[in-house]
């Protein structure tokens, strides 16, 4: 009997632990949305919330029209675990700090290790953000580039800016190329993109443009533009994703 009671026991409170850590991830979502991260949607997979989708629309500089898909995986600790969440990209991203063998971005640099209450899912995106906005800048501190995740890559971007951009620019057309490929996975959170349909997204399409007093061009292609390119949903499902132009 004692043993039930102490099996029950332990149950219950893994059960307690588990609402609660679903409780703290549901809180980083929401900041999300308060921070306005914008050019970045970003979702929790259904089956497992220690699973992020994401997509990345690069606006300016060598990642202009960029669109990149990537995944966040959060330690099974989060928040408390010191271990920082890692950030791998679906396809091939040519970075300073993108491994061209896992596809994983370094955020070391900015997160040494995790601190729960003081650092958030919403920095992590902002820092992806400014790393893609300013690809010299976030490697400035870096002083041996052999301890970057992609030397050669770090190496071109400080000596031949040309040959780093046109590597970059292979790098998006392959994963824009890929946009619309069958979903990896049937989650119902995973991120599609549709194809510019006038019948479906006409009418969303006028309604934005009467709301903002902005033109929109439906065949300008996938892009960073806030609207128009193709078309990103989340399958039926709780959420939405979160990207404030």
């Amino acid at each position: 009997m004692t043993l039930d009671v102490d099996a029950q026991r332990k149950d219950e409170k893994l059960l307690l632990s588990t609402i609660q850590q679903e409780y703290k991830i549901l809180a980083e979502y929401k900041m999300i949305e308060s921070e306005k991260v914008s050019g970045i949607y970003v979702i929790p997979s259904y089956a497992n919330s220690l699973q992020w989708f994401g997509v990345f629309f690069g606006r300016q500089g060598f990642y202009e029209n960029s669109v990149f898909r990537f995944s966040i995986l959060l330690p099974d600790g989060f928040p408390d675990d010191k271990t920082v969440p890692a950030i791998i990209f679906q396809h091939n991203v040519v970075h300073p700090l993108v491994c061209p063998y896992t596809n994983s971005l370094d955020i070391s640099h900015a997160f040494q290790e995790w601190r729960c209450g003081e650092d958030h899912l919403w920095q992590v995106l902002k820092y992806i953000q400014a790393i893609f906005a300013d690809p010299l800048d976030s490697i400035r501190s870096v002083a041996n580039i052999q301890e970057l995740s992609n030397p050669e890559a770090s190496k071109l971007l400080n000596t031949n800016r040309d040959a780093y951009a046109a590597l970059v620019q292979e790098s998006i057309m392959e994963s824009k190329s890929r946009i619309y490929d069958t979903p990896p996975t049937e989650d119902p959170h995973y991120i599609v993109f549709e194809k510019f349909q006038a019948n479906v997204h006409g009418p969303v399409l006028d309604q934005i443009r009467k709301s903002r007093n902005i033109v929109v061009s439906p065949e300008s292609g996938v892009g960073g533009a806030a609207t128009g390119l193709s078309w990103v949903k989340v399958k039926e499902g709780e959420f939405k994703p979160l990207s404030i132009e």
